[in-house]
């Protein structure tokens, strides 16, 4: 960032010398010695009348009344000895009126009148959706808070879904039956997502350790939100997850193909074995068939 603070005006120094009736007027740069000759103007009396006054500004030069110039970022027009400040000059040589701003190829011009100097400011910009923003602004771009910085567009955080409120970045909060997380990436990139506390089944929420049945097959809801199948069920008789069971003449089976869970009962004729019932039973269809 820039900053340039002028006077608005610079006026030059006034002496008069009286020499053998012979008046003249002694003119000269501001803070610069009357004895400094590069920085001074004598202008003679005549008939006792004392003429527009030009100016003259130390190191940069003498100008006529009326006359504009360039001086630094600064341009100014001679007023009867006064150098009065008109505009500021970008380093591209852009005019900026007083009091105006623009920003031009990502930068900030300004030009401000404050009591009675002139500021000229020259600040870098952030470009974001077709809008500038300052150094130090923070805006919203969807899920994102957003920070203009002197480096580029930063992620601050993110914003809750469906509120106003917002997580700082590596930040996570429980709000009702949801977390929500905003993670930084191992590659420094920003994820927002909201995990649901618990599992979800058919619509049905379940908290984390429960354990529930549905339709023969018992789960238990896992940390993250996951189900894991602990076995089967059938009145009242539960079995581990692949296992299989021979009783009073029923074979119950609990196992998965894939990641499909099977719950399989059926009849075994007297005197066989539970090995001899399964492999007659190939190809029946199962009583339960639910994936996981």
């Amino acid at each position: 960032m820039l900053y340039i603070i002028l006077p608005l005006a610079l006026i030059v120094r006034v002496q008069s010398i009286v020499d053998h009736e012979d008046r003249q007027i002694i003119l000269t740069a501001h803070g610069m010695s009357i004895d400094d000759v590069d920085n001074r103007i004598v202008i003679p009396i005549q008939d006792g009348r004392i003429p527009p006054l030009p100016c003259i500004v130390a190191n940069a030069g003498k100008y006529e009344h009326g006359q504009t110039f360039t001086n630094k970022n600064f341009h100014y027009q001679c007023q009867n000895g006064t150098a009065e400040v008109v505009a500021c000059i970008a380093d591209d040589q852009s005019v900026i009126q007083l009091g105006r701003t623009f920003v031009r190829n990502g930068i900030m011009h300004k030009c401000t009148i404050v009591g009675d100097s002139v500021t000229y400011e020259q600040e870098a910009m952030c470009f974001d959706n077709g809008v500038h923003y300052s150094i130090g602004d923070t805006f919203r771009n969807g899920s994102f808070r957003l920070t203009c910085g002197r480096d580029g567009i930063t992620i601050e955080g993110c914003y809750l879904q469906n509120s106003g409120g917002y997580l700082m970045a590596g930040e996570s909060r429980i709000v009702g039956r949801q977390r929500h997380e905003c993670e930084v990436l191992a590659d420094g990139r920003v994820r927002y997502q909201v995990k649901v506390i618990g599992c979800v089944r058919e619509g049905q929420q379940y908290n984390i350790a429960q354990v529930f049945t549905d339709r023969h097959v018992r789960y238990q809801c896992k940390n993250d939100g996951t189900l894991d199948v602990l076995g089967c069920i059938d009145d009242g008789l539960f079995l581990d997850l692949g296992r299989d069971l021979l009783m009073n003449g029923m074979v119950h089976r609990c196992y998965q193909v894939g990641t499909t869970t099977f719950y399989h009962k059926f009849n075994c004729e007297f005197g066989r074995s539970l090995s001899e019932c399964i492999a007659s039973s190939h190809g029946m269809r199962a009583r339960r068939v639910r994936r996981v």
